[in-house]
């Protein structure tokens, strides 16, 4: 089921030979030991999150039409929650080990985005031209206002946080079985803008 996803490699040129840990299906079939997490832990590691989140996106059929020149990722944090600051702080750490690198010929490009208001959030997507909303933990009485925003502006939403996918973020990651779990909340998804191919759909776990 999951061959075909293996076939794209987002980051630059596919290499010859690729990792087992630069595949979609290889990070699906990581053996993890997970121990039980709450609504606001995130199951899976940011050095787990971030290359499997970029590779996540090339499969949206409006990828070309929606992004410009760069991909351009806001990560959101509480700033008053401390677990929210240094989730959002090692989200970026990890982002920043790939400089230089493409998806699907954009570069990638990040900053660190401090919720407030919803007005405030609005301000910065515009001004920053964010393309994609990282939605850190810490952030739960906060999504119903961030996924307005991000459906007012087109702009994706992604998560390390299951609820906050059945909370209406568009794409989320967990795990089950002891293994990493692609979660999409479809109808979020189509509010944003984002249409995912069958082949990413038929590999995640749809959430309505």
């Amino acid at each position: 089921m999951l061959k075909s996803l293996q076939r794209r490699w987002p980051f630059g040129h596919s290499p010859a030979r690729p990792s087992r840990f630069r595949t979609l299906g290889a990070f699906l079939a990581i053996a993890l030991a997970v121990g039980p997490v709450g609504a606001e832990d995130m199951p899976l590691s940011a050095e787990l999150q971030v290359p499997l989140l970029l590779k996540i996106l090339i499969y949206d059929r409006h990828f070309e039409s929606r992004f410009g020149a760069e991909l351009k990722l806001g990560v959101v944090y509480a700033p008053l929650d401390p677990q929210s600051v240094k989730a959002a702080t090692d989200f970026t750490d990890v982002l920043y080990k790939y400089a230089g690198k493409t998806v699907k010929r954009l570069p990638v490009t990040y900053l660190l985005v401090e919720f407030s208001t919803p007005e405030g959030l609005e301000r910065s997507i515009t001004a920053r031209d964010i393309d994609v909303l990282y939605v850190a933990p810490g952030n739960s009485k906060n999504v119903a206002a961030i996924i307005k925003v991000s459906r007012a502006r087109g702009v994706t939403t992604m998560t390390g946080i299951p609820d906050y996918v059945r909370s209406g973020v568009c794409v989320g990651l967990g795990v089950s079985q002891d293994r990493p779990q692609i979660l999409i909340n479809r109808p979020a998804c189509l509010l944003e803008g984002s249409e995912f191919e069958v082949s990413l759909l038929n590999a995640a776990t749809l959430v309505k």
